[in-house]
């Protein structure tokens, strides 16, 4: 069979930061070409085109730079079977087509990340639109983790859905069928950038301890919901903290004036290679963020990533990430108000069994979750088996 895999970010390869919708793309790509399956990737020109202003770069194999009101003259010439789009970015552009069967990555729970930032940037009304069309059109939605699947399950009732699928796609309606059958859950699966394994460089565990933090500063996660943390880190240990313009955030949106004074920044921008060098320099990841209903169904990339490549992470208590750490003993789980849990788990990390045994989980997580022939193997069976 034949798939494209539509990505609304640039994807690794291209030696310029990326995001979660790149890495997800990317890895969806690379978990389904492990089962033998031939995907083509494809990266919108809105994206590259400010990132490479002097002309477009040479694409890694197997991905295109295309304009995304080509995309369907490009699904048409490309004679596929299977179009995931990841996110709904580009479902303005798409269309039913004989023949194409189209699957909805619905990894990140987009409108909530809107609602939950104090500085949105689009109309939650036009990304609802969006969000309507793409569940509309598709014939398959995939989730990011378990607990989307009741977040799926609210946008395929919406009244809109229906309305398109039927008067604008022909396709039948939903109602009185099990809409869960439409929905399959594909965990996160983070490639590796070449030469880089899951074996951290930094092998013991001695006081002080270089503990990292980075991604970007949204409402939920902004430095001062978690000052005190930061602050009990640094007193501590070494805390080193990647600014936001690495992520694309704006530093003007960052308060880093409230990073403790010790704390070694980096402005980056890093490359993916870079950045997963300078998460394996460290003995762990820092994730805390204030609770909200985006985080609780979030598979927060940051600690994704960081857990495939060996690294363990003090979460928050309520995220996907937060669920994974707990089954793979991959880090700790605390609470961002309970400073004593944070001075037990920092002790801990100072403790070699303790490390070892952390490190082996987050070696688990990195091997059963976020590789991608293993979090895209049930997917890619069913895929197969359909053709």
């Amino acid at each position: 069979m034949r798939l494209l895999v539509i990505s609304n970010d640039v994807t690794p390869g291209f030696g310029v930061p990326v995001a979660a919708p790149g890495l997800r793309a990317a890895g969806l790509a690379e978990g389904l070409r492990a089962h033998g399956i031939d995907v083509a990737v494809t990266v919108p020109t809105g994206v590259i085109d400010p990132l490479f202003p002097k002309g477009q770069p040479h694409p890694p194999p197997g991905t295109s730079i295309v304009d995304p009101r080509s995309l369907m003259a490009y699904i048409r010439e490309g004679t596929f079977d299977t179009v995931v789009f990841t996110n709904a970015n580009m479902t303005p552009h798409l269309e039913a087509h004989d023949g194409v069967r189209y699957v909805f990555d619905m990894f990140a729970p987009k409108l909530l990340e809107a609602l939950a930032s104090s500085s949105p940037g689009r109309s939650w009304v036009e990304m609802a639109h969006e969000k309507e069309r793409g569940v509309a059109l598709a014939d398959e939605i995939w989730v990011n983790g378990r607990r989307k699947l009741g977040y799926a399950l609210g946008w395929l009732l919406r009244p809109a859905v229906d309305d398109l699928r039927m008067n604008e796609f022909s396709k039948p309606s939903l109602i009185g069928h099990d809409l869960m059958a439409h929905v399959q859950v594909v965990e996160m699966p983070v490639p590796l950038p070449a030469g880089i394994d899951n074996q951290p460089v930094r092998l013991t565990s001695t006081a002080p301890l270089n503990l990292g933090v980075a991604g970007y500063t949204q409402q939920w996660s902004a430095l001062r919901a978690v000052h005190p943390v930061h602050q009990l880190v640094a007193d501590e240990h070494t805390l080193h903290a990647l600014l936001p313009s690495h992520w694309g955030g704006r530093l003007e949106d960052a308060p880093t004036n409230l990073l403790p004074a010790k704390t070694v920044t980096y402005e980056g921008p890093l490359g993916y290679a870079e950045f997963a060098r300078w998460i394996q320099s460290m003995d762990a990841m820092v994730d805390v963020f204030a609770p909200s209903a985006e985080r609780h169904f979030a598979m927060i990339t940051r600690s994704a990533v960081a857990l495939r490549l060996g690294v363990p992470v003090l979460h928050g208590v309520d995220s996907e990430i937060a669920d994974i750490i707990r089954e793979c003993d991959a880090g700790w789980v605390i609470d961002p108000d309970d400073l004593d849990a944070w001075h037990r788990a920092l002790d801990e990390l100072t403790d070699p069994d303790t490390v070892v045994a952390k490190r082996r989980g987050a070696r688990r997580a990195s091997e059963e979750r976020f590789a991608p022939r293993a979090a895209l193997s049930n997917v890619a069976r069913t895929l197969i088996d359909r053709t």
